[in-house]
């Protein structure tokens, strides 16, 4: 029964089928054409939603300008006036605008988002046009501020507004300067100035006339009587006439005040005398009156005679008379005659030079008869030094010169001292060894084996100090040196000789002397120690052994010693600072019975000198000397030229006895003793080439 009553209804809902049919493509497109108020209505919308959008997004802007601008253009975007303001909407714009009489305005503004934008502008005046004119004439230089801007007339000269200082200035015009006020803005402005003469008439009459007026430049300005014009400022005015003193004045010329000068009187001129002599250089005198020395001008007063005196040493005076005439020139030469002296000149070599005053007079030996004032004598030959003196001739007593001339050798030898001093304060004394043999006999007592008998000569002079270093001399060079005590007594005065030093400290010590006296240096040092010897050296150094024992044992008559006071045992009292007896009891070995009055070293030349004037030479104290230590035959060879010792080696020599010795060994001069280290008895002496 459902089934039934629901059946109708399912009848109602059926769809029924229906044609299809294509549309009509013209009925489609009247369909779809706009109509004319349908396209406006949407045009005002647009723009309605534009404008809307613009007055939401735009800012307002306020531009403002000083002065008020006469016109503004505003490109780069769109823009609405409103209410004095701008709209515009944020991005770059470009603001142009203009003002009569000013530079026109172009800029670029930038407007950001937010609130109100202000600007502000302000025009810059244009230069004003300035015409400047001078009277009475034209062509005066104008400066504005100080700068060079052109000669008058000026026209339309730009100058900005402003306060300016103009000056306008002329020759022979005072210069004229003010202030002027730049209106700008294209104003055409004139300026009209008034040049004042810088100068003053003046008027000058001279008795007798026809003067020329010059001033103190030499310009002429004119003849008396005369007018003439003057710059402002101090002139000299000279008036000169001939037979006339020329006359002189000073003026001073205020500009546009003329003055007239008081009338002039003119003197005669004095007359002008020209002394000339013979030789020039001749004292005159006119009455009495110094002149001058020839060639002299002289000017005199006319129409009176005066007496002129001409003199000069080595001749005879002269006297003229002469009369002076106005205005004239005259002339007085006169020839001195020589007051004459002899000079007799007797030289060897005979066939030298003489010269006189520079110039050759012939042969040397002659008589020559000179003028009585000082003359500068040369004799000279080639080869020889020449002589040179001063000589003043006197008449009737006649002078002689004699002579012999050295060779330049015999003059380098003259000029040799025999004894030096040394900055140091030390006196040494000029040595000339020659051949002569170091060491000593197997034979000999005492001889020790290192006493190599050998044939040394040795050729170069060489100086040798009178006496050992002493403390205070080596405290110049090495300020805090001690040299101690030995058994309380001091070994330190001042006088006493140097001790406990190495030869490394010795020879930096003749390195420093040699510094002080200007000497090339001995020893090649390398970080303050010494590593070679320069031989060639004429600086300050120790001796070499050969030149120690040389000066110690040869004799003039070329003997030699054996000791320092001869050749036997035992030394005379008092010879010298040997191990004596009042040091027994502290030294093993001493000479018995001998007393020399020192227990360890004395002051230096506290002893008699050797027979070479040399002092404690084997004796007070040992001393280093220039060579390394070699004790056999192979490193001591014979027959050699001033030998230095061997090259290299680890000690030095030793040479002499000490206060410490007393041995037949050891005071004997041949004895050799070696060491590196610094010892209580050993000290040094220097020496260094003559050259």
């Amino acid at each position: 029964m459902n089934d039934e009553r629901s059946r109708p209804e399912a009848d109602e809902d059926i769809i029924e089928p229906a044609v299809f049919r294509p549309s009509d493509p013209q009925e489609w497109r009247a369909a779809t054409r706009w109509r004319p108020a349908t396209v406006i209505s949407f045009a005002v919308l647009a723009g309605l939603a534009m404008v809307a959008l613009f007055l939401f997004t735009s800012r307002p802007v306020l531009l403002e300008f000083t002065p008020d601008a006469q016109s503004v253009r505003v490109s780069g975007g769109i823009t609405l006036p409103v209410g004095g303001r701008i709209l515009m909407r944020p991005g770059t714009f470009r603001i142009e605008a203009d003002l009569e009489g000013y530079h026109p305005l172009d800029e670029e503004i930038r407007v950001a988002r937010g609130g109100e934008s202000r600007f502000e502008f302000e025009f810059r005046p244009l230069p004003g046009l300035i015409s400047i004119n001078s009277e009475p004439v034209a062509g005066a230089r104008v400066r504005v501020d100080g700068a060079d801007v052109g000669a008058t007339p000026l026209a339309d000269l730009e100058l900005e507004p402003g306060t300016y200082q103009i000056s306008v200035a002329a020759d022979r015009y005072l210069p004229q300067q003010q202030e002027f006020e730049v209106e700008g803005r294209g104003v055409t402005q004139r300026i009209d100035v008034e040049l004042a003469p810088a100068w003053a008439e003046l008027r000058l009459d001279t008795e007798p006339p026809g003067a020329e007026i010059s001033l103190d430049d030499g310009t002429v300005v004119g003849t008396t009587p005369a007018e003439f014009e003057l710059l402002q400022g101090a002139h000299t005015l000279t008036a000169k006439l001939e037979g006339y003193k020329a006359w002189q004045t000073q003026v001073q010329v205020v500009a546009g005040e003329d003055q007239v000068l008081d009338p002039v009187r003119l003197e005669r001129a004095d007359g002008l005398l020209m002394v000339s002599s013979r030789p020039a250089g001749a004292t005159v005198t006119v009455d009495g009156n110094f002149q001058g020395r020839t060639p002299v001008e002289v000017q005199l007063r006319p129409g009176r005679d005066y007496q002129v005196d001409l003199f000069r040493p080595g001749y005879s005076r002269i006297r003229r008379q002469v009369r002076i005439v106005s205005g004239e020139e005259q002339r007085l030469a006169v020839d001195l005659p020589a007051e004459l002296g002899d000079v007799r000149i007797a030289v060897q070599p005979e066939d030298a030079e003489v010269l006189v005053d520079g110039r050759g007079q012939g042969r040397a030996n002659q008589t020559l008869s000179l003028p009585a004032v000082a003359h500068q004598i040369e004799i000279r030959k080639d080869g020889y030094v020449p002589y040179r003196t001063s000589v003043t001739p006197r008449p009737g007593f006649p002078q002689e010169i004699s002579l012999s001339l050295q060779t330049v050798e015999e003059a380098r030898r003259a000029a040799i001292r025999p004894v030096i001093e040394t900055a140091a304060g030390q006196e040494m004394r000029l040595l000339r060894p020659d051949d002569f043999t170091m060491g000593a006999s197997r034979r000999e007592p005492g001889r020790r084996a290192n006493e190599v008998l050998r044939e040394v000569t040795l050729t170069r002079p060489f100086y040798l100090a009178v006496t050992e270093v002493t403390n205070a001399q080596f405290r110049q060079f090495a300020a805090g040196h001690n040299s101690g005590e030995w058994e309380s007594h001091s070994l330190n005065g001042n006088r006493q000789p140097v001790v406990n030093i190495t030869w490394q400290e010795a020879a930096l010590f003749c390195n420093w002397l040699s510094e002080q006296d200007g000497l090339p240096k001995a020893y090649l040092v390398r970080n303050n120690r010494v590593v070679g010897f320069d031989p060639e050296s004429t600086g300050y150094r120790l001796p070499t052994e050969a030149e120690w024992e040389w000066a110690a044992r040869v004799k003039d008559d070329g003997s030699q010693l054996r000791f320092p006071w001869g050749n036997d045992m035992p030394p005379p009292e008092r010879h010298g600072n040997y191990a004596d007896r009042s040091i027994a009891n502290l030294l093993g070995r001493t000479l018995l019975g001998y007393t020399d009055g020192s227990i360890v070293s004395a002051p230096v030349a506290n002893y008699q000198p050797n027979h070479r004037g040399i002092h404690d030479l084997g004796s007070n104290v040992a001393e280093w000397v220039n060579d390394f230590y070699a004790g056999t035959s192979e490193d001591l060879p014979s027959n050699v030229v001033d030998p230095l010792g061997p090259d290299s080696g680890d000690y030095h020599v030793i040479r002499g006895a000490s206060w410490m010795h007393g041995t037949l060994t050891e005071l004997r001069l041949t004895f050799r003793d070696f060491g590196r280290e610094g010892r209580a008895d050993v000290g040094f002496r220097i020496a260094r080439y003559l050259e």
